[in-house]
């Protein structure tokens, strides 16, 4: 009987919650260590970027590292998650939270697709901060080509100027950013050097976005090149370098956007990812 009674507690202990065998403190340490090595070479390629530019070779040269040194810590985290689930923020040190989601953030776009489902469900069961989920959830909706939902993502234009990934129903991006303990956007957006007003209506709703630029067969950015949707309507055109940045209808999908200028024909571009929101190309016009 007394062998018995042993053999049940011990059994008892095995499945009791928080027993589970789980060794937080090691990854901890290992996730605080891959903190180190996600973070350390951003750093140095800011360092980089303000001393030589944004687009010199030597920063170029060391994103290729930077994106080796990713992979290698991508496939650390993948283990630990596929071993474990997402790891309690409960019971590893935040340093280790933070590295968790932020490899996973740098990971290419299958893994991040695969984790965040996994995150979600991390975050419905109080294991993981909702800002990290709505984070992910933007960089995998702007890897899709479509809106993003909290405004946590920027994006860049042909002509070099950083912008707000756009957002789904705008007119509510503040109040579901307050919910997750985000701040205002227009707060965040200083750092960028993006101006922002508050949208007097969902400019976006039933539209696209398409980005880009305009050139002629010498490779010359086109200036004053309008944009037409299949109703007629002008929809945008080209600045004095060539670039285009417009909302359009969804029709567009269906017939085409078309490009016209004085002196070329008349293009018409077709879109191949109907399922898509956001759109960025070239397009050269031809005399």
């Amino acid at each position: 009987m007394r062998l018995l009674c042993l053999l049940l507690f011990f059994l008892f202990c095995k499945e009791t919650p928080g027993q589970t065998g789980i060794p937080y403190d090691r990854i901890s340490a290992e996730l605080e260590a891959i903190l180190g090595k996600d973070q350390g070479p951003r750093d140095t390629l800011n360092a980089l970027a303000a001393k030589y530019g944004a687009g010199a070779d030597t920063v170029t040269h060391y994103w290729r590292y930077i994106g080796k040194k990713d992979s290698a810590n991508t496939l650390q985290v993948s283990r630990i998650i596929d071993q474990y689930g997402w790891p309690d923020q409960r019971l590893v040190s935040p340093g280790a939270s933070k590295a968790l989601w932020l490899v996973i953030q740098h990971a290419d776009a299958l893994t991040r697709e695969k984790y965040l489902p996994v995150l979600e469900q991390a975050v419905s069961q109080g294991k993981a901060s909702k800002v990290y989920a709505a984070y992910l959830y933007d960089r995998v909706q702007m890897f899709r080509g479509c809106f993003q939902l909290y405004g946590t993502q920027m994006g860049g234009d042909y002509a070099g100027n950083t912008r707000l990934w756009p957002v789904k129903d705008m007119l509510r991006l503040d109040i579901r950013r307050k919910t997750i303990g985000l701040p205002p956007i227009k707060e965040v957006l200083k750092r960028y050097e993006i101006s922002w007003s508050d949208p007097a209506c969902d400019s976006l709703a039933g539209k696209i976005v398409f980005y880009g630029l305009v050139s002629n067969q010498q490779g010359r950015g086109l200036s004053g090149v309008r944009l037409y949707e299949p109703s007629g309507k002008l929809a945008g055109k080209t600045d004095a370098q060539g670039y285009f940045y417009i909302w359009a209808n969804r029709r567009v999908l269906r017939r085409g956007l078309f490009f016209k200028a004085a002196g070329y024909q008349t293009f018409v571009y077709y879109f191949r990812n109907k399922a898509a929101e956001v759109f960025y190309d070239t397009v050269q016009l031809s005399k």
